[in-house]
């Protein structure tokens, strides 16, 4: 892997050079919402590989737009990818609060559940906003019977950031297992290099060097919006974006593909299946 044209190619001297990723896909609604043309030239060339290697992965869908591309997602579970929850609306925990969230939360596992025939194993917090202020957010979560969340960021982040929480998989008290955002670097300068905005704005150096540290063998992941792939997006603002936000939401995006495809091993598991694998292990930390 990681052997991108116009990008630095590096010899594979060494495996953790060659280091692949639980592949995960938020489906949040952008422009066009899923079940559009658009979504689904933006995820076909992904899906297409995923399928080459055997490799599978995990679908965090927005709940309220589940009705929209139920098709779709059947299609994505009859693959043998993962469907998990990514909230019923894309808010951040913190603003839902205890009873709203918590709302929120059977509401989409019961819109899963009525258009796909999914019962969901995985969480996503919109902008993997369980933090230190959110302490409430994993007991619902395992209340409602979630195996693991994938819902923190572990380190300073100006929109949902949780520094000093563990940066390998954990459990919360109540037992629910947690899959904390790779990052890379130290204190402030941690940053998720390997998903989202951040791979694709990164210089390819920072990126190689974050890669060869995790391995989907440990649980890391990256993650990709279908709109991150959309190289043929009409430039726009959304009202009350600056234009900076706006560019940064499309810059690089030609780069975007071959990134996230690098990662891709043959039988590159989900993050339902990896977390299954620590169901009983006795070694993980607890947290919180």
């Amino acid at each position: 892997m990681f052997n991108h044209s116009g990008e630095h190619r590096r010899r594979r001297t060494d495996r953790k050079s060659d280091r692949c990723l639980i592949i995960t896909v938020d489906l949040e609604d952008h422009t066009v919402p899923p079940a559009s043309p658009r979504f689904d030239l933006a995820i076909e060339p992904l899906l297409t590989v995923l399928a080459e290697r055997q490799a599978r992965a995990t679908f965090f869908v927005v709940g309220e737009l589940i009705p929209r591309c139920a098709s779709q997602l059947r299609d994505l579970a009859e693959a043998g990818h993962e469907i998990g929850l990514h909230g019923f609306t894309h808010q951040h925990v913190l603003d839902l609060g205890p009873k709203l969230f918590a709302d929120q939360v059977r509401r989409g596992i019961e819109t899963l559940g009525e258009h796909v025939g999914v019962s969901p194993a995985g969480f996503r917090a919109p902008y993997c906003s369980v933090t230190d202020k959110t302490p409430w957010a994993p007991e619902i979560l395992s209340d409602a019977g979630f195996v693991y969340s994938s819902s923190v960021m572990p380190a300073w982040n100006p929109i949902a950031g949780y520094p000093g929480a563990p940066t390998r998989p954990f459990r919360w008290p109540s037992g629910l297992l947690e899959l904390p955002a790779p990052i890379f670097g130290l204190g402030r300068f941690a940053l998720p290099v390997l998903g989202g905005a951040y791979l694709r704005l990164m210089p390819w150096a920072v990126v190689w060097a974050a890669a060869r540290t995790r391995s989907a063998d440990n649980g890391d992941w990256t993650y990709v919006h279908p709109y991150d792939l959309d190289t043929e997006e009409p430039f726009f603002r959304r009202p009350g974006q600056s234009w900076i936000e706006a560019k940064l939401l499309f810059a690089r995006r030609t780069l975007m593909f071959r990134r996230v495809a690098g990662f891709i091993g043959t039988g590159t598991p989900t993050l339902g299946e990896y977390a299954l694998r620590l169901e009983h292990s006795a070694g993980i930390p607890r947290f919180g």
